[in-house]
């Protein structure tokens, strides 16, 4: 999956570390020879996370407050510095903070939708054409064919498994931008298979690998055959056999 992840990263990271970074505080305006304490408010798990340390930046005590959102209010400030003060002498009392629910269902999901329509519209807008990995692996005496497809533009896809004589052995249709597809060949003779997948309607293939299929008496041998794919953007990469 190495090279369809590498696509996705790129395409996610960027609109994801909205989402990713910690909204955090931390009582350092005065040195306080019992340490410092940070409040740090985690949009992704819809919680807030209460840190004590020593001044030697040692964790001392930590509280979780799940759905529950900390406003550094005058009270709540001297409340969290009497806790650390509480904690240094090894007295582990709660930080007793008034606390207000932390609003994240409403703005996640204002975050998730304006996400999903940049990532659909980058993809839509890129240059880049559809690739696919295809995975030959066994287990034991069955032969499995894994194939992950990156259809960036959402095109309407054909997918064929064709014997070496050119007969379906499956056929299957997808749009989907990311796809994972598992074939379980183990009812197939041995012999050379190819992977087709076409855009439609058109008549080439975009992806043309060819596979063999082998067998001993105790397991099988599914593998990629080292031949060139006959079209310009198939799949090159090596097998990943257990």
């Amino acid at each position: 999956m190495k090279t369809i992840f590498r696509i996705l990263y790129a395409c996610l990271l960027p609109a994801g570390s909205v989402l990713a970074q910690d909204v955090a505080y931390y009582e350092n305006s005065k040195p306080n020879p019992s340490g410092y304490w940070e409040v740090s408010t985690d949009y992704r798990t819809s919680g807030t996370a209460i840190r004590y340390y020593n001044p030697e930046q040692q964790l001392m005590h930590q509280e979780v407050l799940p759905n529950k959102l900390v406003k550094l209010t005058k009270r709540n400030v001297r409340r969290l510095n009497a806790a650390l003060t509480s904690i240094s002498l090894q007295k582990k009392e709660p930080s007793n903070v008034k606390t207000v629910a932390l609003p994240t269902d409403n703005e996640d999901a204002r975050v998730a939708r304006t996400r999903r329509k940049m990532m659909h519209a980058e993809r839509l807008a890129s240059s880049e054409g559809i690739s696919a990995r295809v995975v030959p692996t066994s287990d034991g005496d069955n032969a499995i064919l894994k194939l992950f497809i990156y259809n960036p533009h959402e095109e309407r896809l054909r997918i064929d498994i064709l014997t070496a004589k050119g007969n379906t052995v499956c056929q299957e249709f997808s749009k989907n931008f990311q796809q994972y597809h598992r074939f379980n060949l183990s009812y197939m003779p041995s012999g050379d298979y190819r992977v087709k997948i076409y855009r439609i309607p058109d008549k080439a293939p975009t992806v043309n690998s060819l596979l063999t299929l082998s067998r001993k008496p105790s397991e099988s041998f599914f593998s990629m055959r080292p031949l060139a794919p006959t079209a310009t953007n198939g799949d090159s990469l090596a097998s990943d056999q257990k």
